[in-house]
């Protein structure tokens, strides 16, 4: 097949903007939320007490009840959504939040590796001390210029934008 000599695409990569970043975010959890929250709910609800208050939820766990078996149910639903962000990342680079708002990660090296995207999600693991990264990973996106998670220091990896030239002009 003979190749055209048309001229390559021009583009640019660009750190993503944060506003997109937290749409993408929000978009993955609407997603899971269908995924693994929805199927969850009547297990969880019906070990809970009916008013939710703090004072009746402490009365069940001093007096021992069954609302112990919810703890391997929360565990499953958090790995579901570890799985969900390790997963799409290692291997489309992106999430399905992320495709649609049109941002990739990026890796200092050539390939997002493994322990690059372990990294990158440990703040699904509900053990000390990953679940302080809930809330030290976004706010250390406020004090870098390129808007990266600490654990994305950490990984050495990016979430960025493509800009695509047009070259009609």
């Amino acid at each position: 097949m003979k190749k055209l000599n048309l001229p390559e695409e021009r583009m640019f990569v660009a750190p993503a903007l944060l506003w997109k970043r937290i749409v993408a975010f929000l978009i993955d959890l609407l997603i899971l939320f269908f995924i693994v929250f929805i199927p969850f709910r009547g297990f969880i609800s019906s070990r809970l007490p009916k008013d939710y208050s703090f004072s009746e939820t402490y009365k069940m766990l001093t007096a021992g009840q069954d609302v112990y078996s919810i703890i391997p149910v929360y565990m499953a639903m958090l790995l579901l959504m570890f799985l969900y962000f390790y997963l799409l990342e290692r291997k489309m680079a992106q999430t399905i939040g992320k495709k649609l708002m049109n941002l990739y990660i990026v890796s200092d090296n050539a390939e997002l590796k493994r322990w690059q995207a372990l990294v990158r999600n440990l703040l699904f693991i509900p053990v000390f001390p990953f679940d302080l990264l809930i809330i030290i990973d976004p706010v250390s996106m406020l004090f870098t210029k390129t808007n990266q998670r600490l654990s994305e220091l950490l990984s050495r990896t990016r979430v960025v934008e493509i800009h695509k030239f047009d070259q009609s002009w």
